[in-house]
């Protein structure tokens, strides 16, 4: 009888992450040569894509190409949290949480590229995410380093931006996640 495939959650994922990226003393340190890969998705079925520089969320009958996240530890930050940073894949951009002008926090896109992000983490907690499983084991959450409380989250309707929110409700903050790399 053939076992049953386990699916790490995301915290089990993610600790792989920072677990491969710790040096060992007894041999060459490791380093990530690229990101892991995932795709996202809310409870409502609607992924991320990107329209004109903007991560938006929609359903996946749209004709815009599913967008992958990149990832890579943060390990100057408290690693029980997990911090991560997150960006579309092949770009040179990475989400990033601003205050606008009117006092909001936001997500923006900003030219950074992830690898210079990981090599160098200093003055990145504005690009830094903690993630963890949340809800059940098939769902994970992201919430902004540089604003506690705040997570990335999606709107209830369709093709609109990703943002940050606080925990209104798990519709918006949770994601389902699946790694390609």
């Amino acid at each position: 009888m053939a076992s049953k495939l386990h699916k790490k959650t995301w915290d089990e994922d993610v600790a792989d992450l920072f677990h491969d990226s710790e040096p060992d003393p007894e041999i060459r340190p490791s380093v990530e040569a690229s990101p892991r890969l995932y795709k996202l998705w809310d409870l409502n079925q609607k992924y991320l894509f990107l329209v004109e520089n903007t991560l938006v969320a929609d359903v996946k009958t749209s004709n815009l190409p599913e967008q992958l996240i990149a990832v890579l530890p943060n390990k100057t930050l408290d690693t029980a949290q997990k911090p991560i940073f997150m960006g579309p894949e092949n770009k040179k951009s990475c989400l990033s949480c601003v205050k606008s002008g009117n006092g909001q926090y936001q997500i923006e896109l900003k030219e950074k590229d992830i690898m210079d992000l990981y090599s160098d983490p200093k003055n990145t907690k504005a690009f830094t995410f903690y993630s963890k499983s949340a809800g059940d084991a098939d769902t994970c959450s992201f919430e902004s380093a540089e604003f506690p409380g705040w997570f990335l989250s999606t709107s209830s309707e369709a093709k609109k931006p990703i943002g940050l929110s606080q925990k209104e409700g798990p519709q918006n903050i949770l994601f389902y996640f699946e790694r390609k790399s």
